[in-house]
């Protein structure tokens, strides 16, 4: 295990809202555990995983390309936008305190 992988920790949410408006409500989470948490706590990485039960993959874009270009503006933070076989939407936001 590297340094950056010490101690960090992880934060995770579920989604199961409508496509595609579950990415706005998927964006305020962000939005609001990077403000909640501000300094205290440095994000490494952002998971995000698209349930294939959801969402039929003809329906992704344009919607995940403007998700993932608006997760872009974090700073050094890693931004991952994967599919699952999970019956919901999920976030991961890995930390270290």
């Amino acid at each position: 295990m590297d340094e950056t992988q010490a101690g960090a920790l992880t934060d995770v949410e579920t989604f199961l809202a409508p496509w595609p408006g579950v990415l706005v409500e998927m964006k305020d989470f962000v939005d609001l555990w990077f403000l909640a948490l501000g300094a205290r706590r440095e994000a490494t990485s952002v998971r995000v995983y698209i349930s294939k039960a959801l969402v039929p993959p003809a329906r992704l874009q344009p919607h995940v390309r403007d998700f993932r270009a608006s997760l872009a503006r974090i700073p050094n933070c890693r931004i991952e936008i994967k599919g699952t076989e999970q019956a919901a939407h999920k976030i991961e936001i890995e930390y270290r305190r």
